[in-house]
């Protein structure tokens, strides 16, 4: 009534242009600008595989402290939702408390890696990264986060280190919104049902889910 059924038409709007995209949207994509309010804080790529990236970030202080800082998103988002404007970055704000900041950008899933599995994340991704980081600087350990479903990984690849002798190459871990005990799942259960896994599978028929 207030805008005389503008707000009808700039819906329709909306959902004929996810439409022509073929995905839902909830926010306008040409209002993002690469390096000023999305991935601003800089950096650059010092690492590859065919599972991950590995960025470097640039320091904003004099010194650093010794022992850097891994991060590790999830693979089902983007590295940059730690790293929008400077006003909202994680990344920007660890790195101007002095810490020598990496973070894992993780491949977009496609055909090439339809045969990967969980253990591909843990060994060739955290450990690997792990692993770079320390060789990288000479040091003796990193400190973690892990974010989501990159959380519920760190704890395993924890466990496969602790197994191995190796726990003191990772100084501490942080978990961001990261389930580890599935016994309890809470809310979670809600949406993981065996419909649910069945939906999965269909979506994920080539071996891999886009």
């Amino acid at each position: 009534i207030e805008s005389g059924g503008e707000n009808l038409v700039r819906g329709l709007k909306h959902m004929l242009a996810d439409m022509e995209k073929g995905q839902l949207t909830h926010t306008d994509g040409t209002a993002f600008e690469l390096g000023r309010n999305i991935a601003a804080t800089p950096g650059k790529v010092i690492h590859e595989t065919p599972l991950y990236q590995l960025i470097h970030y640039a320091p904003s202080t004099d010194t650093v402290l010794e022992t850097p800082l891994l991060i590790f998103p999830p693979w089902i988002n983007r590295f940059y939702i730690l790293d929008l404007s400077p006003e909202k970055s994680f990344v920007k704000w660890a790195v101007d408390q002095g810490l020598s900041v990496f973070l894992v950008s993780w491949k977009s899933a496609d055909a090439s890696m339809k045969d990967m599995v969980w253990d591909d994340y843990i060994l060739g991704g955290q450990i690997d990264a792990i692993d770079t980081v320390r060789d990288l600087l000479g040091v003796e350990s990193v400190h973690t986060i892990g974010y989501c479903v990159a959380g519920t990984t760190l704890a395993a690849t924890l466990a496969l280190l602790a197994a191995r002798g190796e726990a003191d190459k990772v100084a501490s871990a942080t978990f961001f919104t990261a389930q580890v005990d599935f016994s309890k799942a809470g809310d979670l259960a809600l949406f993981v049902d065996d419909e649910q896994m069945k939906l999965v599978d269909q979506l994920s028929a080539g071996g891999f889910l886009d």
